[in-house]
C-alpha cells in the first residue's frame, strides 16, 4: 500500500511539473539566447543612471523610483542583410507578449511607426512594464522597465517629472543615442 501511495504521489508530482513548463519562451528566456547575438544592441540600465541626485526629488518621487529596480533594452536595428530575420524576430517578440500573461495597457502607430505597452501583475502591484515599438524600415526596440509592486499612475507621475526636469536623465540619454543613428 505504501508503495502505491508513493507512486501515485511521485507521478503527481511529475504530472505538476510536466504542466507548470511552457512549451514557448518567456521574454527573459528571449533576452539571455540573444545577449551574444550580435544583431541585437542590449543594454541593462540600473536605476542609479537615472538619477544619482535624489535631493532634487520629493517624496513621492524617491518613494516611486525605489520601485524601480533596472531596465533592459533590446533593439534589433534592421540592415539590409537582416530584413527576413527582423520579421521572424519581431513576430517572436509579439508572440511572446501576447501569451506570457502580459497585460496590454496601450497600442498605437503613426508614420514614426508601431508601439505596444503591456504590464505585467496586479495593477496596483506591477511587477514589469514592457514597451515595443517597431518601424519596418529601421528595426525594433524593446524596453523593459522591472520593479516591486509599481503602479501605473506612480509610473505616469515619475514620466511627468522626468519631462519637466524633476529627474535628472541626462546619463540616460546616452543609452538612447546607441539607438539613433541605426539603419
Amino acid at each position: 500500500m505504501k508503495k502505491i501511495i508513493k507512486l501515485s504521489a511521485l507521478l503527481c508530482i511529475a504530472l505538476f511539473t510536466l504542466a507548470s513548463c511552457s512549451d514557448g519562451q518567456s521574454l527573459q528566456e528571449y533576452y539571455v539566447a540573444n545577449q551574444e547575438n550580435s544583431e541585437f544592441i542590449l543594454v541593462d540600465v540600473p536605476t542609479s543612471l537615472i538619477s544619482d541626485d535624489t535631493k532634487a526629488l520629493d517624496e513621492e518621487q524617491k518613494r516611486v523610483l525605489k520601485t524601480i529596480r533596472k531596465i533592459n533594452i533590446m533593439a534589433y536595428p534592421l540592415k539590409d542583410s537582416t530584413t527576413t530575420a527582423f520579421e521572424g524576430e519581431k513576430a517572436k517578440l509579439i508572440s511572446i507578449l501576447e501569451g506570457d500573461n502580459y497585460e496590454q495597457l496601450m497600442r498605437g502607430s503613426s508614420d514614426m511607426g508601431n508601439m505596444r505597452l503591456y504590464f505585467k501583475g496586479e495593477e496596483e502591484a506591477i511587477d514589469e512594464v514592457i514597451f515595443f515599438g517597431s518601424e519596418d524600415s529601421r528595426g525594433f526596440v524593446l524596453a523593459r522597465l522591472l520593479g516591486d509592486d509599481m503602479n501605473i499612475n506612480d509610473m505616469m507621475k515619475l514620466a511627468q517629472s522626468m519631462e519637466a526636469g524633476d529627474v535628472d536623465v541626462s546619463k540616460f540619454e546616452g543609452v538612447m543615442d546607441v539607438f539613433g543613428d541605426v539603419q
